[in-house]
């Protein structure tokens, strides 16, 4: 799982050579650009328009910068080749070498990040797109793409470490049933397998809403195999929801009864993600991705009362 940052480098960060290549690819000369915001890489991310009119979003880095970020983007390329018409996601443009430089260029999409906090027609949207790609992507167009258990599992086993080692200031609910929260992060890794062409990256900084409401999904470098409902429950996860106003915890159910899937499915895979950003909260940061640490904080405090309040709804210990 990864997790969001805006450190990134910008347009005038690229060596004039790799400036000079996008501009060859598009048939002219970048005359402007503009840079986008979210996301967990260094990498750049740019929205770029040429003389001509032609238009790309640019993401580039180098390994000396953030090796991660230069596989995640290499990986990225790959899946952007493969997936087909169907799938809604921005499409590849072309991806290079110049130098020790990884470029992509990608579509650029006439849209816009969902506001937050989410609008209810917003969330409706996207969950309606992830109900497409279910239907368009099974079975996945990317068949040798690993699975969401193998992509994910180990980041979901968070409760079995913190069982091992808790910290001093674990909540109290919590410490006092990490046995059974590592049981179900475990249970929850198994029911994400599937044949399905999966995101499985999904927040808000994943996604752009057009003008007319229509959902593109971006960033497609962990890209799996798995169940129909493993993109939904992730985005669904990372929503912020404190005042009950989205009713997140009934979308869940809902999602997991129009997929025919077990309403206690889902409440494992919340824990094991609630048990990812309980272990992530005490690891160290990556100075160059200075807002991580925040992020786990705040992800692992929205998380644990529907987390708890689905535990207790279905009677667990």
């Amino acid at each position: 799982m990864t997790e969001p940052t805006t450190h990134r480098l910008t347009w005038n960060d690229l060596p004039e050579s790799v400036r000079a290549r996008v501009g060859d690819v598009l048939g002219a000369p970048v005359r402007a650009h503009r840079s986008a915001h979210g996301g967990f890489s260094p990498s750049t991310a740019e929205l770029v328009t040429a003389r001509n009119g032609r238009t790309a979003f640019v993401k580039a880095v180098t390994a000396r910068i953030n090796a991660g970020s230069m596989r995640l983007n290499l990986q990225e390329a790959g899946n952007l080749e493969r997936i087909t018409p169907e799938v809604p996601a921005a499409r590849l443009i072309a991806s290079f070498s110049e130098g020790p430089w990884f470029v992509l260029m990608i579509e650029a999409v006439e849209g816009s990040l969902p506001t937050l906090p989410w609008r209810p027609s917003v969330l409706d949207a996207v969950l309606e797109t992830l109900d497409v790609l279910q239907r368009e992507a099974t079975p996945s167009p990317l068949p040798s793409a690993p699975s969401v258990p193998d992509l994910i599992g180990e980041d979901l086993r968070g409760f079995e470490r913190v069982h091992a080692d808790p910290p001093a200031d674990l909540d109290p609910w919590i410490r006092a049933r990490i046995g059974d929260l590592a049981t179900a992060g475990t249970d929850g890794i198994a029911s994400l397998d599937g044949d399905t062409l999966c995101h499985t990256d999904l927040r808000a900084d994943n996604l752009l809403v057009r003008a007319d409401g229509s959902v593109v999904i971006v960033d497609w470098a962990w890209a799996g195999r798995g169940s129909r409902v493993a993109d939904a429950l992730q985005l669904l996860a990372s929503v912020d929801d404190a005042d009950g106003a989205l009713d997140v915890d009934a979308r869940i159910d809902a999602l997991m009864d129009r997929h025919g899937a077990s309403r206690s499915d889902a409440t494992d895979v919340l824990a094991g993600i609630l048990g990812f950003f309980v272990d992530a909260s005490r690891w160290d940061i990556d100075p160059s991705l200075p807002t991580l640490g925040e992020h786990r904080r705040s992800s692992r405090d929205q998380l644990l009362p529907m987390v708890r309040r689905r535990w207790e709804r279905e009677g667990r210990p």
